[in-house]
């Protein structure tokens, strides 16, 4: 996975945190291994760069002028974001040891087109993210899944996945991750009325010109 240079200030407990996020920062709290925790600070636009080319999985390595969070290697647990603007307005980060395994929610990405869904069927995903556990050398934050033989009716289970000795998968073996399903059934009887409408439209015309026909008469 992909590490992440960020800046991050520490801050005080008295601090308005509406006056921080007007000012452009993210109030966040740095969860630590051993020592507690640590409210934090992040800057807006810096955090929202960094990110526009990493996934939000990656390893945050810590830049600050504070000894004491300087250095340490994080992820992002949660966001919060205002329900009303969708703008960031609170961080958990996590502390994490490169010789620890940690647990992720890694994005599951389908590739190929199925062989089913070329006979009509309609390819459903579902699952769109799986728990693993590994080291962090190890992890990935992307699983991808080849569906490209998978005919109507067919189904992929975790338990078809292979990452390797070096990922655990943490979830059931028998759980579903996607399918090809039967293809809709059309209604036809729309176009059918449509077409009785139609008929009955030329009758009634017909039974018109008729009676004018045998009035001129």
């Amino acid at each position: 996975m992909d590490i992440v240079d960020l800046n991050i200030e520490r801050r005080k407990k008295g601090d308005n945190l509406r006056v921080l996020r007007k000012n452009g920062f993210i109030p966040a709290v740095l969860y630590g291994k051993q020592t507690g925790s640590d409210i934090v600070l992040l800057n807006y636009k810096e955090f929202l760069k960094a990110f526009a080319k990493h996934s939000i999985s990656s390893f945050i390595n810590i830049l600050s002028n504070e000894v004491a969070v300087n250095g340490k290697t994080a992820v992002i647990k949660e966001i919060q974001k205002d329900p009303v603007t969708d703008n960031i307005i609170h961080i958990d980060l996590h502390e994490i040891s490169m010789d620890e395994k940690i647990e992720i929610e890694a994005v599951i990405h389908f590739t190929g087109k199925p062989e089913g869904v070329k006979l009509g069927g309609i390819l459903e995903p579902l699952m769109r993210h799986i728990a693993i556990k590994g080291f962090p050398k190890d992890i990935i934050d992307t699983v991808n899944i080849d569906v490209s033989g998978l005919k109507i009716g067919d189904i992929i289970h975790v338990g078809d996945l292979n990452l390797g000795d070096k990922i655990e998968i943490m979830a059931e073996n028998d759980a579903a991750i996607v399918t090809v399903a039967e293809p809709s059934v059309e209604e036809v009887s729309a176009p059918a009325a449509g077409a009785e409408g139609e008929s009955a439209s030329q009758t009634a015309s017909a039974s018109t010109a008729t009676q004018q026909t045998s009035q001129k008469a």
